[in-house]
C-alpha cells in the first residue's frame, strides 16, 4: 500500500480549493493500493465542511494559526511528518505551499505533485504563487494544472523538468436526471466574496437586468471579504428586494435545483467549478470568457452563452434573452450535460491514478 498524503492551507475551509481537493481524495481512497490523508498546516475547524471518507486520516502541523514568517518551523515539521508516515507522494492542493514543501523534501524520496488552483497568469498572492510556480518547474516531479488553456501557459512561460498534466475538477454525476424549473424566476450565482469573483460587476448587471424584470431575484451563495462593499452597493442601485446575499450554504443544490439558470461574472478563474456544478443540476449558464476554464465548460449557444470580458451589456442581454424565451431555457438545460463526459469523477480519478502510478514507478 502507498501512502498518498494531500496538503492543503486547511481542509476544513468552505473553499473551491477544499472541495476539489476533498472530492479527488475521497475517490482515489476507494483504491485499495491507496493510504490516503491530508496534512494541513492547521485546522480552525473540527469538522471539515466538505465530506471526508472515514477512511482518510487528517493531521494537523500547528494546534493554532502560525504567522507565514516562520518558515523554518513549517519546513521541519513537514520534513519530519513525511519521514514519520512514511509517505511516497505529497500533493499540494495549491501551489503557493511549495514555498513550503519543496524545501521540506529535499534529499528525500517523497515524490511532489503540484496541483495549481489559479491560471498561470493570476496571482492572488502576490509575488510568492510567481515565486512558487517557478520552484515548482525546476522541483516538482508533476505539475497538474486545471484546463488546456492554462496549460498552454505554462508551456509557453517555464521550462519544466517533471510531468506537465491537464486534469480536469470532477463534477459529481448522478443516475437521475434533474427536473429543470423552467418556471421558476431565480438567477443564481456563487462563489466567494472577492475581486476574482467579480460579484461588483454582477451588480452592474443586475441594475440593467432589474429595470426590465422587476420580478425576478438573483441570489449569491457565498461569503468573503467583499461583503459590505456588495451591500452598500445593492443599496446604492436599490436592489435589496432582488439581490439575496445568502452566505455560505452546505445544501446548495437545493438553490442551484429551484433555479432558472447560472450566471458566473468572474475576472478569472482556475477551472470554474461552479459552472459544472450548475450545469450537473441541468441549469443554462451564463459566463463572461475569463481567463482560465468557461470556455471549456460552457457550450456557446449550444447549453450556454459566453460573454467577452467584462462586457456589462452584453452580459445583461443574453440574461434577458434567457429570461424571455421559455424555449431557449428550457433548450439549453436538455443540452446540460453536452461534452461533460471528460469532468466525470470516473474519468478524473484514472487521470490522478494513472499519474500517480507513473510516479511511484519512477521511485
Amino acid at each position: 500500500m502507498k501512502n498518498i498524503c494531500f496538503f492543503s492551507g486547511d481542509i476544513t475551509r468552505s473553499g473551491g480549493t477544499e472541495r476539489v481537493g476533498s472530492v479527488v481524495a475521497n475517490e482515489l481512497a476507494k483504491n485499495e493500493e491507496f493510504n490516503i490523508c491530508f496534512l494541513s498546516l492547521w485546522e480552525k475547524q473540527e469538522n471539515s465542511f466538505f465530506d471526508i471518507a472515514q477512511n482518510i486520516k487528517r493531521y494537523k502541523l500547528f494546534q493554532n494559526e502560525v504567522s507565514g514568517k516562520k518558515i523554518l518551523s513549517y519546513i521541519k515539521k513537514i520534513r519530519r511528518f513525511v519521514k514519520d508516515k512514511r509517505i511516497d507522494i505529497l500533493v499540494d492542493i495549491d501551489g503557493i505551499l511549495e514555498l513550503y514543501s519543496i524545501p521540506a523534501l529535499w534529499g528525500t524520496k517523497v515524490k511532489l505533485i503540484s496541483w495549481e488552483q489559479f491560471n498561470y497568469y493570476q496571482n492572488p498572492d502576490g509575488n510568492y504563487r510567481k515565486i512558487t510556480r517557478k520552484l515548482a518547474a525546476k522541483r516538482a516531479d508533476a505539475i497538474v494544472v486545471l484546463t488546456d488553456e492554462d496549460k498552454g501557459y505554462y508551456e509557453k512561460e517555464l521550462k519544466i523538468r517533471g510531468k506537465l498534466r491537464r486534469i480536469y475538477n470532477p463534477m459529481e454525476q448522478d443516475e437521475a436526471k434533474k427536473e429543470y424549473k423552467y418556471e421558476s424566476k431565480t438567477i443564481i450565482s456563487a462563489g466567494r466574496l472577492t475581486y476574482q469573483k467579480g460579484f461588483d460587476i454582477l451588480l452592474d448587471v443586475a441594475q440593467k437586468i432589474f429595470q426590465k424584470h422587476s420580478d425576478w431575484q438573483w441570489i449569491i451563495c457565498g461569503e468573503g471579504e467583499d461583503r459590505k462593499v456588495l451591500e452598500s452597493k445593492i443599496k446604492e442601485y436599490h436592489l435589496e428586494e432582488n439581490v439575496i446575499l445568502k452566505g455560505n450554504v452546505k445544501n446548495i443544490n437545493e438553490y442551484y435545483s429551484q433555479s432558472a439558470m447560472f450566471v458566473l461574472t468572474s475576472r478569472f478563474e482556475g477551472f470554474g467549478l461552479v459552472l459544472t456544478e450548475a450545469k450537473r443540476m441541468g441549469l443554462p449558464c451564463v459566463s463572461f470568457r475569463c481567463p482560465a476554464g468557461p470556455a471549456e465548460i460552457i457550450e456557446d449557444g449550444v447549453n450556454g452563452y459566453l460573454v467577452d470580458c467584462f462586457d456589462i451589456e452584453t452580459m445583461a442581454d443574453r440574461i434577458n434573452v434567457l429570461i424571455e424565451q421559455n424555449e431557449k431555457r428550457i433548450s439549453f438545460s436538455n443540452n446540460a450535460l453536452v461534452e461533460t463526459d471528460k469532468f466525470s469523477i470516473d474519468n478524473v480519478a484514472k487521470q490522478w491514478e494513472k499519474l500517480i502510478e507513473e510516479l511511484l514507478t519512477e521511485r
